[in-house]
């Protein structure tokens, strides 16, 4: 029977550099980077209408049932705008990841508009030398190689 393999050494290594990518995420920080340096809080805003054409159309689509696509694709197409301007205003400030990302939505009078704000924490990220994955991951991994091992 072989040796099983130490846990600690198991799947050790550096994250890759980012580049120019700006990393996103809800949590507190990414598995495997640590947190250099927090340049504040950013945000983007996107408040999108459908013409009146569309809103008569689609308060008729509600009558029949069914998905209302037009504002499906008007909640998709604001949300991207706010994370957009979002990444860009991270960039001003030389982040390469935003931590705590949140969105916040609100329907605006009683037009089909609605107002989108996504925000979060700019930071600036570097890949842990040596990373070893902790917890569930890392022993989940190291039962694979085990049960390898053992064939």
């Amino acid at each position: 029977m072989t040796s099983k393999i130490e846990r600690d050494g198991l799947v050790s290594g550096t994250r890759p550099d980012l580049g120019a990518k700006i990393l996103l995420t809800g949590a507190d920080g990414f598995d495997g980077y640590e947190i250099v340096e927090y340049l504040g809080m950013v945000w983007g805003i996107s408040v999108r209408a459908k013409d009146l054409g569309q809103d008569c159309f689609m308060g008729c689509k509600q009558l029949t049932g069914g998905e209302l696509t037009s504002y499906s694709q008007m909640g998709y197409e604001t949300r991207q705008r706010a994370i957009d301007d979002m990444l860009s205003m991270a960039k001003r400030q030389g982040a390469n990841a935003i931590i705590k990302t949140g969105f916040d939505v609100e329907a605006m009078g009683q037009t089909a508009a609605a107002q989108v704000v996504a925000y979060g924490t700019a930071v600036v990220i570097k890949p842990i030398q040596n990373y070893v994955p902790e917890g569930a991951i890392g022993n989940i991994l190291a039962d694979i190689h085990d049960k390898i091992a053992e064939k």
